[in-house]
């Protein structure tokens, strides 16, 4: 108890309240001390005259001598001042009980929200961040430190719940092509009649789907490496790099139908080359998955109140509003986990037709401040 802080601050509490009264209650003593001795009976003796006591005389007043009025006077002080000390003292040992007491009750009342803070952190457990605080009052200090704890879990929750995804992703898109190479491998393996023609067409398959994996482990790799700081962050232009990766897509977009629109505007950030060419990458791979001949595809950059953009718009069908399982995908996780890593965002918009969707990356601009934008781009709100 005594290592508390509420025991601290109740015991500091009555020391600066017994303190003062000590002080007040001193100062008055010494005062009164200073104005008895100033005073004199000698005015109010009448020595030589009658009593008279219901108009019967009784007898008269002494003479006293000067000297022997002083003696009195000192004697009647001596009393007085005895018994106002003895007084101060019960009114200070009755003020510092006082004092604890009411130093106890404040303490409790003003550490009340901190106590509620202290269970909460307590309660939480990392796989459950809903818990949230929700302190109501006066904007003070302690109103804005829940303020502040509240904020730090939603961050932490949408952090938590964004490595839950990424995690579900990478098993899910990982173990696919794992098991497509298991099953046509066991397929062949088992028919004895088998020829090579039939391994030449697994060894494809496996080929196929190896290359995907590694080119799953290589966006996995560099995501790891951009999270653990390992990567250096440059000033980068995306201008340049949406132009750069229009001119890399044209052509094979070209032979499948599909027409490829560049709208490259100038856009500087800090960033990490090869992870955001990783993530605009896989935007690109992912429209054109959902791409039919015929239809358009569009990549642009720029800057909005500060904060970079680069987007890819496709004509598909769009992602639903809550994807299966709640996964969006390895490739549209990786590009999250990049975002984030680069204090920005991910943002998918449907079209104004509800068809294709346009998927931007929100990267902070030199003077960006506050959370990234979780909009399109020139969209107030």
């Amino acid at each position: 108890m005594r290592d508390s802080l509420r025991f601290r601050l109740s015991v500091q509490y009555s020391a600066i309240v017994f303190g003062l009264g000590g002080a007040l209650l001193g100062l008055v003593y010494l005062a009164l001390r200073n104005w008895l001795r100033g005073q004199t009976m000698t005015q109010y003796v009448w020595s030589g005259r009658p009593v008279v006591v219901d108009g019967v005389e009784v007898g008269v007043l002494p003479t006293l001598a000067t000297r022997e009025v002083r003696m009195i006077e000192s004697v009647y002080n001596e009393i007085v001042l005895n018994q106002v000390a003895k007084w101060t003292i019960v009114a200070l040992v009755a003020l510092f009980l006082l004092s604890m007491v009411v130093g106890w009750v404040m303490s409790g009342r003003v550490l009340r929200p901190v106590e509620e803070i202290t269970n909460v952190a307590r309660d939480i457990q990392a796989f459950d961040l809903s818990r949230r605080i929700g302190l109501e009052g006066p904007d003070d200090e302690i109103t804005r430190l829940a303020a502040t704890f509240d904020s730090m879990l939603e961050r932490l929750d949408r952090a938590f719940a964004s490595q839950r995804r990424f995690l579900a992703d990478t098993s899910h898109d990982l173990r696919t092509p794992l098991a497509v190479i298991r099953s046509n491998v066991e397929v062949v393996a088992d028919d004895k009649a088998a020829t090579v023609g039939d391994w030449r067409e697994v060894g494809g398959i496996v080929q196929r789907n190896t290359e995907k994996m590694s080119e799953m482990i290589d966006g996995l790799l560099a995501t790891a490496r951009l999270q653990t700081g390992k990567a250096q962050a440059v000033a980068l232009s995306l201008e340049d790099l949406v132009a750069s990766k229009g001119s890399e897509y044209s052509k094979p977009l070209a032979e499948k139908g599909i027409s490829l629109v560049i709208d490259a505007a100038p856009a500087l950030v800090e960033g990490v080359p090869v992870s955001l060419d990783r993530a605009l990458t896989n935007l690109l791979d992912n429209a054109i998955v959902v791409s039919e001949a015929g239809s358009e595809i569009t990549i642009a950059s720029g800057m909005d109140d500060d904060w970079a953009w680069m987007a890819v718009t496709d004509r598909g069908p769009g992602l639903p509003e809550e994807p299966e399982g709640g996964r969006i995908g390895l490739g549209l996780s990786i590009v999250e986990q990049i975002a984030e890593a680069h204090a920005g965002s991910l943002v998918s918009t449907p079209g104004p037709d509800g068809a294709g969707t346009t998927m931007t990356i929100w990267l902070p601009g030199p003077g960006a401040d506050g959370p990234a934008p979780v909009r399109a781009p020139f969209t107030k709100g």
